[in-house]
């Protein structure tokens, strides 16, 4: 037998693919797929991948990946190649656009070494092609379902009364789905399919990002449901609020952008909390000024109420509106927080302190439970005051004692954005409104808030950047620190929801090796975060002053950077 006879044939192109007949597509899409799984069900299946390569000549030094030639902490395997060499151009061009906010091309299965982690995401890639496609052929069904001629002429089906209710009905009994499963196709086909209007003419979906990715399988089937629930009820919203549509349709157009690009770097669970976060937002940013429903419309929700004594102890109920939740989180948080130091800082340590927040000093035991803890804190404030209230009682973060802080744009600080009638898209992309455990808030709230002298308002310029950290007297480590929780709002790793005091600052670049203690040079990063950037799963680099978020390979295999956009879009 010659060699030629060996030569397995060669694959089709996607090109070559879309020339296909439909019958022969998916007669090819059937034998692929049970060829697949029975290749993957072999106990050998694993002898036929390869090793992940590690990158060698490099000290995990506080999450910045250096290497003997002292370059920078981003630098990656690819990096280190000739410029000219083609994958070094390839590689950071895809990096560059991808940070500037540019889509990533799709790289083929082909062009990369298979190993397990890159299987299991191209695995699941087809996967959620597979669904899209379940999804608009229920969606062509519904359509043909409705019309008796199409309907015998496409599904057999005599005309007249047919044997089922509707096509939720005719799905389940002919494809042995679940009636929650033909719906759900269903109704995701209503959104991200192209329709025909009666004169014949193709209609776009009606979330055309959202549709493209899905359709693509870049998005679990379980994110449709978050995105669109949410985007309907902005719109709702918009409406209700009267801004004009054409500054509404530019806000939930951004909104359905982030969120699509968000839901590609995160699983669904984190992107509700995004989409969740983003409507707080969105709500707050088209009506600044508008009624708080608790503060003027219900004053009777609000309140403190004795419920009795019972087993010893008395039973309170309380009931809140968002500036007063935030003044209560502020003191539970202090009071809870497991990186809190036990002893706060003399005023000659801050700085020490500050410097040293790489460290991993765990605190001394408490036998109390975080109940005990937000009462004994609550107990504390309320005898001395927030701002006398003892720091052993209720422990220092990050070097600062605990203080309620709200960030706001400084246009809506100054009423600039009374009158909602004249809002502009330029206004909206520019509105900031938070609270640090709250999340959006109404404005009018941070600037009742913003009369306590023990408020810490962070104002913010049109671009973002630090106007202005208050007026508390502290020493700059303090000061910085509040700076870089105003930029990065929270953990700033993707898709983590912990807020800022529970969080250290990290340098990018080790300070030991001449990082400066700067915002430029300083990442929030939560506890477990903070672990995985020392472990090497994550390498990071600040462009434009934000940090982003390089994975390994074994976490993604294109190495495609991100950013936590739960905290800032």
């Amino acid at each position: 037998m010659t060699a030629q006879e060996h030569e397995t044939p060669a694959a089709p192109l996607a090109d070559d693919l879309d020339l296909l007949p439909l019958e022969e597509l998916i007669r090819l899409a059937s034998a692929a797929s049970t060829s697949l799984t029975r290749r993957l069900s072999s106990a050998r299946s694993l002898d036929e991948l390869a090793p992940v390569l590690h990158r060698e000549g490099r000290e995990r030094d506080c999450g910045t990946m250096r290497h003997p030639n002292g370059s920078s902490g981003t630098e990656t395997a690819v990096d280190r190649l000739p410029p000219s060499t083609p994958c070094a151009q390839s590689s950071r061009a895809s990096r560059a656009d991808v940070m500037d906010g540019r889509p990533l091309p799709g790289v083929d299965i082909e062009d990369a070494t298979l190993t397990l982690p890159a299987l299991h995401h191209a695995l699941e890639t087809v996967a959620r092609s597979v669904t899209a496609a379940q999804m608009s052929l229920a969606g062509h069904t519904a359509e043909v379902f409705d019309l008796p001629a199409e309907r015998s002429r496409l599904l057999g089906m005599p005309e007249g009364k047919t044997a089922f209710r509707d096509t939720a009905d005719y799905l389940r009994g002919v494809l042995r789905v679940d009636i929650s499963e033909s719906r759900r196709r269903l109704r995701h086909a209503a959104v991200l399919c192209e329709s025909r209007a009666m004169t014949g003419e193709t209609l776009p979906p009606r979330l055309p990002q959202l549709a493209g990715a899905v359709l693509e399988g870049l998005l679990d089937r379980s994110a449709i449901d978050h995105v669109n629930n949410t985007l309907a009820e902005a719109r709702t919203i918009a409406d209700r609020a009267g801004i004009d549509p054409q500054a509404a349709d530019h806000m939930i157009r951004q909104g359905e952008n982030l969120m699509v690009e968000q839901g590609q770097t995160m699983d669904p669970r984190n992107l509700q909390k995004v989409c969740h976060h983003w409507l707080k937002h969105f709500e707050a940013a088209v009506d600044p000024d508008g009624k708080e429903p608790v503060d003027l419309d219900s004053p009777r929700l609000q309140g403190l109420v004795h419920k009795g004594k019972s087993n010893g102890f008395h039973q309170w109920l309380l009931s809140a509106n968002d500036a007063q939740h935030e003044i209560l989180m502020t003191i539970a948080s202090a009071a809870t927080n497991p990186r809190a130091r036990q002893n706060s800082p003399e005023p000659g340590q801050a700085a020490r302190g500050a410097e040293a927040d790489d460290g991993d000093t765990e605190p001394p035991t408490d036998p109390r439970t975080d109940n005990q803890k937000r009462l004994d804190g609550l107990i504390a404030c309320l005898s001395g005051g927030l701002a006398v209230a003892d720091s052993k009682t209720l422990p220092w973060a990050g070097g600062m004692r605990p203080q309620v802080a709200v960030t706001i744009d400084y246009r809506t600080l100054l009423r600039d954005l009374v009158d909602t009638g004249t809002i502009t898209v330029e206004d909206l992309a520019r509105f900031q409104s938070h609270a640090a455990f709250t999340g959006t808030v109404h404005p009018q709230n941070i600037r009742t808030l913003a009369c306590d002298a023990d408020i810490l308002p962070v104002v913010l310029g049109g671009d973002g950047q630090v106007l202005d950290v208050g007026r508390a007297q502290r020493l700059f480590p303090a000061r910085l620190r509040q700076a870089i929780a105003a930029r990065d709002g929270g953990c700033a790793a993707p898709g983590c929801s912990i807020p800022a005091p529970w969080c250290d600052v990290h340098h990018v670049e080790h300070w030991e090796r001449g990082g400066p203690t700067s915002a430029d040079n300083g990442v929030l990063l939560c506890n477990h975060h903070h672990h995985a950037v020392h472990a090497g799963a994550w390498e990071i680099d600040m462009r434009s002053g934000r940090p982003w978020f390089i994975p390994a390979p074994y976490l993604d295999p294109r190495q495609r950077p991100q950013r936590n956009r739960y905290w800032r879009q």
